[in-house]
């Protein structure tokens, strides 16, 4: 009976030391994240969207315009990125759609329908600029090509996409910029016409005072306008210039006050002999 007791604790010890793992395991991969919905502008997906489908067909509403990325939902922690194809002669041909988390990635690429990318066109145009934990200012238009990116003060790695606005337009993006702690670059984005017609645009990086955990979250809770005006607040020349005057009265009145010890004249010498001794 004994021997039989110690057989049945041993089998469940032996049960229990495997299951353990292969549970754990099972419940990492059910937790793994996923991409539960994805819509773009200017574009209708074909397909029914399914986290495990990874080929899908985009038709343009407008067959010139580049689609962008209008709204996602994501069901666990993940990052979402969007970028674009080309065929050997630098016409766009579909979106890629990458998901990325701390266990790996998915990658979803939508090829376009009915784009038309070979009628000439002068359209060098970007319409729009992403980056990881970064913000674009101001919004990107025809009004003007130089801009901001804020980031955050501890990135060390910088993922940018373009989009152009003409489906034809071409805009060669630097990818996986790597910076050094605290170091800030300027970034010049090229935007081709079909009709071989160029466009410069410059970006210059800017570190913010608050950490990637920061930025994520006020990103996430749709803050980003308010990061810009904070930060630009403090870059005012009017702020700037009241924060050097102040510092300059303080050094004036520190050097004042040492000249004014040393000039200050003793009443009485010790080494005088008194007159009445």
């Amino acid at each position: 009976m004994k021997k039989s007791a110690r057989v049945a604790g041993l089998l469940l010890a032996v049960i229990l030391a495997v299951s353990a793992p292969l549970s754990a395991f099972a419940a990492t991969a059910a937790k793994q994240p996923e991409l539960k919905s994805i819509s773009f502008k200017n574009a209708v997906i074909e397909e029914n969207f399914s986290p495990d489908e990874h080929e899908y067909t985009l038709t343009l509403e407008d067959e010139k315009i580049t689609p962008t990325l209008e709204s996602y939902d994501i069901e666990g922690d993940a990052n979402l990125f969007v970028t674009y194809s080309y065929d050997e002669a630098k016409h766009q041909t579909g979106a890629v759609v990458i998901l990325e988390h701390e266990n790996g990635s998915a990658k979803y690429n939508f090829v376009y329908k009915n784009a038309q990318f070979y009628e000439k066109s002068d359209n060098n145009y970007l319409k729009e600029v992403n980056c990881n934990l970064g913000v674009v200012s101001p919004d990107i238009s025809h009004d003007t090509t130089d801009y901001k990116i804020y980031i955050p003060r501890d990135l060390t790695v910088l993922d940018i996409t373009a989009a152009t606005e003409d489906v034809g337009a071409y805009c060669d993006v630097p990818t996986e910029i790597s910076l050094t702690p605290e170091q800030e670059i300027d970034i010049t984005l090229t935007v081709t016409a079909s009709n071989g017609d160029k466009r410069v645009y410059s970006f210059d990086v800017k570190r913010c005072d608050k950490s990637s955990d920061e930025v994520a979250e006020i990103i996430a809770g749709g803050n980003a306008q308010q990061l810009i005006k904070d930060e630009q607040f403090y870059q005012k020349p009017a702020f700037l210039i009241t924060v050097i005057g102040v510092a300059g009265t303080l050094l004036i009145l520190f050097v004042l006050v040492k000249m004014a010890k040393r000039l200050t004249v003793q009443v009485g010498d010790v080494d005088e002999t008194e007159f009445f001794e």
